[in-house]
């Protein structure tokens, strides 16, 4: 059976991926586990202390568990997992314990100097995790539904390797898609080649996995990352699904600008799929 793995830290972005994170279990008919690590000696490190709470991270959790149990019909187990250790490399840990379908984490964000270098649990989890993450801001908008799914492809093989997932996340949501190719070169034959490879998408998503494609769109110019995240706006996406290449070399996978800004100033929650490189 699927398993949908929620990393909880207490929080209010948090508990806002947990919404999710069951609508999501719901549909896999799949078991929903909440995951709660302790990087230092106090469980509830993350738990924004109210006046009368239980600080005990078990009666948290199963009070937590309690409260959404009638939220969840996925027809399988909704239970919890208590971990000690680093945050990010727990969590994977026991994302591979479990082989977890898919994570749902929340994303704090970044800010400042920092929108330029990936740091923070939620990235380390994306340039590490080996199954899909679907990451949420509490500023977010979007139907938990997930009607609509943008799709950027590129001119590299790993921008396409990422379809047959996001295929099958649009058929288990009955989702309509918006290709987007994304031009990073003026050359005439890159733009050749990056048309093609958006008509194979088209014809992967409407032909074969049976997906609705909406409108397919072409961006260019020096902001391409700004460029994108106003076209996932216009194209009132409901998720926007980026594929994340693990080089295994420190620098590169945590220096990348495009996926900072995606995941800190994208509207809709942003789905990560890791491709082995």
């Amino acid at each position: 059976m699927s398993l949908v793995m929620v990393p909880l830290d207490f929080s209010e972005t948090a508990m806002c991926a947990l919404k999710s994170g069951i609508a999501i279990a719901n549909k896999l008919k799949a078991n929903l586990r909440i995951v709660h690590v302790c990087p230092s000696g106090n469980y509830a490190s993350g738990f924004e202390s109210v006046e009368g709470e239980e600080h005990d991270p078990e009666q948290m959790l199963e009070r937590i568990i309690k409260e959404n149990t009638q939220k969840y019909y996925g027809g399988g187990t909704f239970d919890y997992k208590l971990r000690k250790g680093n945050v990010t490399q727990e969590l994977i840990n026991q994302c591979k314990y479990d082989d977890a379908t898919i994570v749902v984490a929340g994303s704090h964000g970044v800010s400042g100097i920092t929108k330029s270098w990936i740091g923070g649990n939620a990235y380390k989890l994306i340039c590490n995790i080996e199954c899909p993450l679907l990451l949420i801001r509490p500023d977010m908008q979007y139907n938990e539904n997930f009607q609509r799914i943008a799709i950027p492809v590129e001119l590299k093989k790993s921008s396409r390797y990422k379809i047959p997932i996001v295929a099958g996340v649009a058929k288990l949501f009955g989702a309509k898609a918006t290709v987007i190719g994304i031009q990073n070169s003026s050359f005439k034959s890159i733009l050749t080649r990056i048309t093609v490879s958006i008509g194979q998408v088209e014809k992967y998503l409407t032909k074969r996995a049976n997906v609705e494609v909406e409108k397919s769109i072409m961006i260019s110019g020096k902001d391409v990352a700004g460029s994108f995240i106003e076209a996932i706006a216009d194209s009132k996406a409901d998720m926007v699904a980026i594929d994340v290449t693990n080089t295994g070399s420190f620098i590169a996978d945590r220096f990348r600008p495009f996926l900072t800004s995606i995941v800190n100033n994208s509207k809709c929650p942003v789905l990560a799929i890791p491709i082995k490189d």
